[in-house]
């Protein structure tokens, strides 16, 4: 028989199957669809909310060209520590952009700008900040204690004063003395009227509020910001800096996003004009240097030659000679000559050590550029030129950085080198003036012998002169370096230069609030399927026929939809319905498994009590009445007999009254029904003993006895679950039908069937799932107006809530 019910093709016996079913996992929790729609409209309806509570961020950009630095690659070349010139660049572009965010310049922009005071109007869901538009303003002062991280409401009817309120519970305290602030409780009523212009002077503020004269009457916000958290506001994730995927490019794009267009513009304008400002001062400081350098030598050299200058005027007025003869004359020039260069070169020894002590001592901050000094030398004045800038950066990098950095590290070990190329180029400079000396002073000194042989008067007055060309010589020298340099410091111009100014742009960022939409979805969806899937796993209960059939290791012949009707006789009462329709489907799949031909007995159990096995017992054997077919229903369970109150039979015989007597005849207890075909026999009253009792031989000699008068028996057995002698009472039947009950068995109840089977050996037991809702059956025609509860119509709130559970099955 098992053989013939696991060949029909409407069996379901899925319990050995391995696929995944996707449709039906969708399905599953399509059914909660109204749920899903609701919590997804309300996630929706708060992100809305949000979206309108949360101040719009609008984003500024402007475009910065970096000056390629072509030393880094003659640096390289001379030092012989590699790389390349893309390298260099990209190093250059990465610490330009580590400056541009760095605090000490973001100090100096906000210095500039008045961003220490926001002021607020009221909108439609929250504050709207002003900026530039302000009709009064605020000026604080920040050497005293301020209250920040809140609102101060200012409200004025006339030009003279104004009444000031604190809208806030809790403030922080700022304290000019320390950057951590103190959380701050105002007092319960801190609202007066102050005059414009008047200083409010507080033990936690002071400030004032002046009337611009735009509006005689309003209301405004205030709000406070300390320098400290503007920086980390300016300095933060809301301000990039990165360099444009161009090839070849040394161009940076900045963008900031603020609260307000015209806030990010400005800031990003006066930071790259403070940053082309702090290049020019840097190339300032150079030639400032040299200047200062001249000038010290020029105000020794001018005191010698005053002096000297007095000396040659009296020593021509007392030895009356103004005139040197014609031999004097061409050895004055000669000397001169010699003297002129001798002291060039000595001036640039001097300046030579000076520059080697300051490389010994890494003091780079005083190093003056040779080309200053009248030194062309190309290869010195690069490699100073280089120091310079490095330890520039490094300068600025050590506002932001530790020594540590890597960063910091690779900018120190390329001064390093540049030091040691420095001094090694400075020793053969300098090996090279000291020969040219030597040269210079042999050639003096032969002159001398010619000039010894001029008379004494003469000799005087050439001495007096050649010191007096001499330092005339080396002060116009000074003057013409002088000149050089300030014509130099006055054309300096910035090498970097901005491509492309901010622009306000007014149109606020719109993935931040599609960012809320999205996550509101996501969680307005995740949230009931949680909760769902929660359930799901918390529900030991059968909540879905189709998993349940694939757990089973035994046919489920059918599934038995809810009953919405007062009688339990669906069968015989409410034949036009799809529970009706399930019982003559049950009874087809049987036919399959037995003939119709052949006679049958048939037993329905359960696990335990309420999921409907009565029921099904009642219903089937009315089916089979219905069929033609002489049929005998038994309750056997004598630990709690049926009423059947449908057939108003009598309650004091029955099979307990039989088996318990030692006489009497089976027709007698069986008791005829209103309708034909159908007889049944009642379990009577309850006997003291009711397990030992169905257990005799007489209840088996009673069935073959009753199988002579009936075609179809159907035992209404006990519980399988609570009492025992139902697994005997199995042995004695044809067919065995183990009720589930829809959402109130458990779903261990299946591993005890599937223990019957494998365990017990059981064959001809099977499934038939009980109060199952009607989208789950497993047959076809309701929902199209097939059946009569087709045409009655549900709320959709008793829909959606689950308030369409009529009368539950037995």
């Amino acid at each position: 028989m098992m053989q013939l019910a696991k060949k029909s093709g409407y069996l379901n016996d899925s319990g050995n199957s391995e696929s995944f079913d996707i449709k039906g996992l969708l399905l599953k929790y399509l059914k909660f669809w109204p749920y899903f729609l609701l919590s997804m409209m309300i996630a929706l309806g708060l992100a809305y909310f949000k979206n309108q509570n949360t101040h719009p961020q609008y984003k500024a950009e402007g475009k910065f060209f970096i000056k390629e630095d072509l030393n880094s690659l003659s640096l390289l070349d001379l030092t012989g520590k590699g790389g390349n010139l893309s390298k260099a660049q990209g190093n250059r572009l990465a610490n330009e952009t580590v400056i541009l965010k760095s605090k000490p310049v973001s100090k100096i922009v906000l210095e500039r700008l008045d961003f220490d005071v926001e002021y607020y109007r009221k909108g439609t869901f929250i504050l709207k900040e002003i900026y530039k538009d302000s009709p009064v303003r605020a000026v604080v002062d920040w050497e005293h204690p301020q209250l920040v991280s809140g609102f101060i409401k200012i409200t004025w009817d006339n030009s003279e004063n104004f009444i000031m309120e604190l809208e806030e519970d809790r403030y922080r305290r700022y304290n000019p003395n320390s950057i951590r602030k103190e959380e701050f409780i105002p007092p319960s009523t801190v609202s007066r009227r102050y005059s414009f212009g008047e200083w409010i002077e507080l033990p936690y503020a002071r400030f004032k509020v002046e009337n611009l004269g735009n509006e005689l009457s309003g209301e405004i916000h205030l709000r406070f910001k300390d320098s400290h958290s503007l920086l980390l506001e300016y300095t933060g994730e809301n301000f990039q800096v990165w360099p444009l995927d161009v090839t070849g490019s040394s161009i940076l794009g900045l963008s900031l996003i603020t609260t307000h267009p015209e806030k990010g513009s400005d800031y990003l304008n006066t930071l790259m004009d403070v940053y082309l400002e702090n290049e020019i001062k840097e190339k300032t400081l150079l030639a400032k240097n040299t200047i200062d350098f001249i000038d010290v030598q020029i105000s020794g050299v001018a005191d010698s030659l005053n002096f000297i200058e007095t000396r040659l005027q009296n020593f021509r007025s007392a030895n009356r000679t103004y005139d040197i003869g014609t031999e004097g004359n061409s050895v004055f020039r000669d000397l001169s000559s010699l003297e002129k260069e001798l002291g060039q070169e000595v001036f640039k020894l001097d300046y030579f050590r000076n520059l080697e002590k300051y490389l010994l001592n890494e003091d780079y901050n005083e190093i003056i550029m040779p080309s200053g000094m009248g030194i062309d030398d190309p290869i010195l004045n690069r490699l100073i030129n280089d120091l310079i800038t490095l330890q520039s950066e490094k300068s600025q990098l050590l506002a932001v950085q530790t020594e540590a950095s890597p960063t910091v590290v690779e900018i120190s070990r390329k001064i390093r080198n540049v030091n040691v190329s420095l001094r090694e180029i400075l020793k053969n400079l300098t090996d090279n003036l000291g020969f040219n000396i030597r040269e210079l002073e042999s050639r003096l000194r032969k002159l001398e012998a010619d000039f010894s042989k001029l008379p004494v008067t003469e000799q005087n007055l050439l001495r007096i002169q050649r010191k007096f060309t001499l330092n005339e010589n080396i002060y116009n020298f000074l003057l013409q370096r002088r000149a050089e340099s300030a014509i130099s410091m006055a054309s300096n111009s910035p090498g970097n230069k901005i491509i492309e100014y901010a622009i306000p742009n007014f149109q606020p960022l719109g993935m931040k609030s599609l960012t809320n939409y999205v996550l509101a979805l996501f969680a307005g969806f995740l949230l009931p399927l949680s909760l769902i899937v929660m359930f799901n796993l918390l529900n030991l209960k059968i909540t879905d026929p189709s998993m349940a059939e694939e757990l089973l290791q035994v046919p489920t012949l059918a599934r038995i939809g809810h009953n919405r009707h007062k009688s339990d006789v669906l069968v015989l009462k409410e034949a036009n319905t799809a529970a009706s329709e399930a019982f003559r489907s049950l009874r087809t799949n049987i036919y399959l498994i037995v003939p119709r031909d052949r006679k049958i007995t048939i037993a329905v159990t359960s696990s335990i009590s309420g999921e409907g096995k009565s029921f099904i017992a009642l219903n089937l054997a009315s089916s089979y009445s219905l069929n033609g077919k002489k049929t005998l229903l038994i309750d056997c369970d004598l630990h709690k007999p049926k009423v059947y109150k449908d057939f108003q039979l009598s309650h004091n015989k029955g099979l307990s009254t039989y088996l318990s007597s030692k006489d009497g005849s089976p027709s007698e207890l069986v008791q005829k029904t209103p309708f034909d075909n159908l007889d049944i026999l009642k379990a009577g009253p309850i006997p003291p003993n009711p397990g030992e009792l169905i257990l005799k031989s007489k209840f088996k000699d009673l069935l073959e006895e009753l199988k002579t008068a009936y075609e179809v028996i159907i035992l209404d057995t006990p519980p399988v679950g609570l009492v025992s002698e139902t697994l005997e009472l199995m042995h004695y039947v044809d067919l065995c039908l183990y009720a589930f009950r829809y959402k109130y068995s458990s779903m261990s109840m299946l591993t005890e069937l599937n223990n019957l089977h494998t365990k017990k050996g059981l064959d001809n037991i099977y499934a038939v799932f009980n109060d199952v809702e009607n989208k789950k059956l497993s047959y076809g025609g309701y929902g199209y107006g097939y059946y009569k509860e087709d045409h009655k119509k549900s709320f959709f709130l008793k829909k959606l809530l689950g308030f369409n559970r009529g009368r539950a099955a037995m």
